[in-house]
């Protein structure tokens, strides 16, 4: 049986264990922040029976706008379309349950910018923040088509929430990118 030291050991024990903690917290950052996110997202005088969600799964972001039909709405048509081009897509569709949804999504490794900026409902004259991700240009001779950019109401008026959570954006985008290359 070969000796090691004790605090070699230790240490060692102390890596192995420690490993999947560090593993696991961008994950858990995307999460809390994913639902942050929402919670800023959800309007508290929506008059409509309308939802927007993201998600930050898979180092892309993704919007969906669902307006839900009311009851006894009908008329109803069953549609989908949906595009995927450069690292964007969009997709529209529509059924029995839901008037209208509208998914919008960008990879990390495609965004150059995000910012925000103060804006007023023009309905209720309320403030909320504007979250913008911008895509990058593309190069000279590339191919631009797809979305240009996701905008996200966040409905507070605390600027300093909003910055936390550009700057929490921001690290989760360059985690992404570095894996991406």
């Amino acid at each position: 049986m070969i000796k090691q030291p004790l605090p070699a050991l230790l240490l060692a024990g102390a890596l192995l264990t420690a490993a999947p903690a560090s593993a696991q917290a961008p994950a858990a950052e995307v999460q809390a922040l994913t639902k942050r996110l929402n919670e800023l997202l959800r309007d508290p005088n929506a008059k409509e029976h309308t939802e927007v969600l993201v998600s930050l799964a898979d180092c892309g972001v993704r919007q969906t706008v669902r307006k839900y039909r009311s009851p006894g709405t009908d008329g109803s048509l069953n549609i989908s379309v949906s595009n995927s081009k450069n690292g964007s897509n969009w997709g529209v569709k529509s059924n029995d349950k839901v008037e209208l949804e509208l998914n919008l999504g960008l990879d990390w490794s495609e965004i150059g910018a995000v910012s925000y900026q103060p804006r007023t409902d023009e309905e209720s004259g309320r403030p909320y923040y504007e979250l913008k991700l911008l895509r990058r240009p593309a190069a000279a001779g590339g191919n631009s088509s797809g979305l240009d950019a996701i905008s996200l109401p966040l409905y507070t008026q605390d600027e300093k929430a909003v910055a936390d959570v550009v700057r929490r954006l921001g690290a989760v985008r360059r985690q992404c990118s570095g894996q991406k290359g």
